[in-house]
């Protein structure tokens, strides 16, 4: 099941804590001062992950060397580069940059075609609530959406190990859909590398060919990936902007290429006819390029295919939180403020209600929504409530994945047992869609995302 690279060290890839007995438990958690040894640790790892783990915490509780991150009363500090010469940007994949040599691509709608395969992350992960979320998210893909979708996971550091005995422990079904690549880049003097999250929409998009070859397109740096930290003198290896990456190596049919535009794949959102984007994307590749908005939209266009919408300014961190097409014309928007009427007088919704006032979004997706009709699509709306990090689920209807195709129309849609799960159904049932609940949300959220968010397009046909 595992594709395992030759010649690297199975090993945990965290620049902090300086060695296992220091184990961070989440790096998607605020909680880096954690410490415990590998023999504590591993009651806290669920099931199968602490047998798989605990011979590689302990193998590794030996001290490493100048590169270990320093415990300070705020953190984990990262020191300087020892050599003091100055660094040049690399890509560690050596991904080649420019898509010119395969002729016109266009992405791959969100509102139509028929699931095939899906790219996920399993990062090395061992706190709750990040476990549970990865777990809940995997779950719903094997048992909510068709058994013969293709799942490439790729797995970072220790988990390489423990996923494959998690998915025997689980029992989930079609375990042979599944292959796992794994992902081993540790931190050196002269390399820091950012752990992977779980989030595989955002480190590339799908286009195709015209002759419908599927192209994953990487963006220039994520989040200073490929790049050098000045102050640190080190290299960047984001791991969510790495795993894609991987797949190069992996899936010898696969086109895997890097762009000279900056982007998130939460930003990005497309319909078969156009594509929304959000203003935070322009804006930092106008900056970082050099370029007029001009210039920058026609890249945009030139690379995705497709007329080039902005929504300015974005509501929320990800578009895909708040925008979903639904056909070519039509666009749900979120409507905090039907979100905020539905649960009205409800005390177990008052945190999401201040958490959606402090934010401030219901104006903004309002006008968000007044924009996109004055651009000529139909808009629908979906309600909508802000979470509270890592404490409340986050209730975002938008963020589905949909399959569209002949008489076919279907959405995956987040649930959470709330008073706004009922209207949202009705709204995608209204639209012609069947509607399959995916619950991990109630847990992914927290995090920051649901399905969409935790899943990347690998290949989606036309039927």
């Amino acid at each position: 099941m595992a594709r395992l690279s030759p010649g690297l060290a199975q090993q945990s890839p965290r620049p902090w804590p300086p060695s296992a007995s220091d184990l961070s438990r989440g790096s998607a958690l605020a909680s880096l001062n954690s410490r415990a040894s590998g023999a504590a640790t591993a009651p806290l790892l669920p099931g199968a992950l602490a047998q798989a783990c605990l011979p590689l915490l302990e193998k590794q509780s030996q001290p490493r060397g100048s590169e270990d991150a320093l415990p300070t009363p705020e953190g984990w500090k990262l020191p300087a580069n020892p050599d003091n010469t100055p660094l040049r940007p690399r890509d560690l994949f050596e991904i080649q940059v420019g898509t010119e040599d395969l002729g016109p691509l266009r992405i791959v709608a969100s509102s139509h075609g028929r699931l095939r395969a899906l790219r996920l992350q399993w990062p090395e992960e061992f706190q709750e609530p990040a476990f549970s979320a990865q777990k809940a998210v995997l779950v719903d893909v094997c048992t909510r959406l068709p058994g013969e979708i293709q799942l490439e996971i790729v797995a970072e550091g220790l988990a390489v190990e423990a996923l494959p005995r998690l998915i025997a422990e689980w029992e989930l079904p079609n375990p042979e859909r599944i292959r796992i690549h794994p992902l081993h880049v540790a931190s050196t003097p002269q390399q820091v590398y950012h752990p992977m999250t779980m989030w595989a929409r955002d480190g590339a998009l799908l286009l195709t060919t015209q002759d419908q070859r599927e192209v994953l397109l990487l963006p220039r740096s994520f989040r200073g990936d490929c790049q050098v930290d000045p102050k640190l003198n080190r290299h960047v290896v984001q791991g969510t902007g790495a795993a894609p990456a991987v797949l190069h190596r992996c899936l010898p049919e696969l086109i895997v290429r890097r762009s000279s535009l900056n982007f998130e794949g939460g930003d990005v959102v497309a319909c078969r006819q156009s594509v929304l984007i959000g203003g935070e994307v322009v804006a930092r590749n106008m900056c970082e390029l050099k370029l007029s908005r001009t210039a920058v939209l026609e890249q945009f266009r030139d690379l995705l295919g497709l007329p080039v919408v902005v929504v300015e300014p974005p509501p929320e961190f990800h578009l895909d939180l708040g925008f979903t097409f639904l056909d070519d014309e039509t666009v749900a928007v979120a409507d905090p403020t039907e979100g905020m009427r539905l649960v009205a007088g409800l005390p177990e919704m008052e945190p999401l209600v201040r958490a959606t006032l402090d934010k401030r979004v219901a104006e903004r997706y309002e006008r968000a929504a007044q924009q996109l009709v004055a651009q000529g699509y139909r808009v629908v709306r979906l309600p909508n409530l802000c979470g509270v990090g890592l404490t409340t689920p986050y209730l975002t209807y938008n963020n589905v994945l949909m399959e569209n195709y002949g008489q076919f129309r279907r959405v995956y849609m987040p649930v959470y047992g709330a008073p706004l799960d009922e209207p949202a159904r009705q709204v995608y049932r209204q639209h012609g869609f069947q509607v399959v609940d995916i619950p991990s949300a109630r847990l992914s959220t927290k995090l920051w995302g649901a399905l969409r968010c935790a899943t990347g397009d690998l290949r989606v046909s036309a039927s």
